[in-house]
């Protein structure tokens, strides 16, 4: 049994956060901390947005096709700026001007399976939505053990939905590495899950921060334009869509695919997106191996086999467009179940440009039995 022990919070803008809570269980010898803070409104990415991204006289008309047209209206071009290049010293002086606002809590676990000498990577999820339960799916939890992984999430207002500034999880990471004994936490490669406005984390994040992810997915993004980040681009990308979504249907199929296509074209992402049939905003146990396939190859293909977090942040291999597999996107006209094709990017015959960015053959199969089957894993 692992014993934690309160300790002197950081202090920001002078004020001490309030530990309320700090709890640890153990299965046999896994690690497991759970911890709750008070933290202030102003850490979420929709305080950010109110308070010092730029505002025009109309709001946002719910329209999206910038991403399929490139001809935004005035509103969009206010309603889709989600380019948070917002530097410390000018949050804390909006804070300082504006207050910090409202407390609530945020709860953080941590789980390090048992056996696990040095903390190879971590899967930081966003408790919004699924992510509660990807934290404790047993399959998550199988990998996490084979793979060497931490798993790390948070849920709260102040958080769940995206953060600023984007140093809070480093911070949150030294802690919880001091008090698991793995000081290497916050210097280990980060792997993101965000589902619904989650995405406001799991997308955004790695806008500013990829050079310490791995590479991120987005579940059912809640807002489109949210994954609209050209300086992500580099890190490796997936969003999986339901066909019955609701929030894929507004204002259309076709324009909120659309993001990813874009993204692939105008700034060379190697992300990738699925769409499940017959499902709506939440996933499903068929959902899941998709994410663990590529949570998996994306690991092989980012994480060099030498890496070691104690002697300081891990440098990631990048990868080229031409390494990976490309496939044909899922038809929003044709819908259901799709034998969608792949193949080397040297030898696909599609549009290059618009393809999804598969990271290799065996992530390729499993993406398109995923479209063509529902699931991965089903033989032909």
């Amino acid at each position: 049994m692992i014993t934690g022990i309160p300790y002197k919070l950081p202090r920001i803008f002078g004020t001490a956060y309030t530990l309320l809570s700090l709890a640890t269980l153990a299965s046999a010898a896994d690690i497991e901390l759970t911890e709750t803070l008070q933290l202030p409104e102003c850490h979420s990415i929709g305080w950010v947005q109110r308070n010092l991204q730029s505002k025009g006289d109309q709001a946002w008309n719910g329209v999206l096709d910038e991403a399929k047209w490139g001809t935004p209206s005035p509103q969009q071009v206010v309603g889709r700026n989600w380019d948070w290049r917002v530097t410390t010293d000018q949050w804390k002086q909006a804070v300082k001007e504006k207050g910090e606002g409202k407390r609530e809590d945020v709860k953080f676990d941590l789980w390090i399976p048992e056996g696990v000498e040095v903390v190879k990577g971590i899967v930081a999820i966003s408790g919004h939505g699924s992510g509660e339960y990807l934290y404790r799916h047993p399959e998550m939890r199988k990998l996490a053990k084979e793979l060497h992984l931490g798993i790390f999430k948070f849920v709260g207002n102040p958080m769940q939905r995206g953060f600023w500034p984007q140093s809070l999880l480093f911070e949150r990471l030294a802690a919880f590495g001091q008090k698991s004994g793995h000081p290497e936490l916050p210097n280990a490669p980060l792997f993101l899950y965000g589902h619904s406005n989650g995405t406001g984390y799991s997308a955004v994040f790695p806008a500013t921060e990829g050079a310490h992810v791995w590479a991120w997915v987005s579940m059912r993004p809640g807002i489109t334009f949210q994954v609209y980040q050209p300086g992500g681009a580099q890190v490796p990308g997936l969003v999986i869509f339901g066909e019955d979504d609701q929030f894929l249907l507004r204002p259309s199929k076709e324009e909120n695919l659309a993001v990813v296509e874009v993204m692939r074209k105008k700034h060379h992402a190697v992300w990738n997106f699925a769409v499940e049939p017959k499902t709506g905003h939440g996933p499903g146990e068929k959902t899941w191996p998709l994410v663990f396939s590529f949570l998996r190859h994306t690991f092989a293909a980012r994480v060099p086999a030498d890496a070691d977090p104690r002697k300081g942040p891990v440098k990631l291999n990048t990868l080229s467009e031409e390494s990976g597999y490309l496939g044909r996107n899922w038809d929003a006209a044709k819908g259901g179940y799709q034998t969608l094709s792949i193949a080397p990017h040297a030898t696909y015959e599609g549009d290059k440009s618009t393809a999804s960015w598969l990271i290799n053959s065996d992530y390729a199969s499993d993406w398109q039995a995923f479209q063509r089957d529902g699931q991965v894993g089903k033989k032909e």
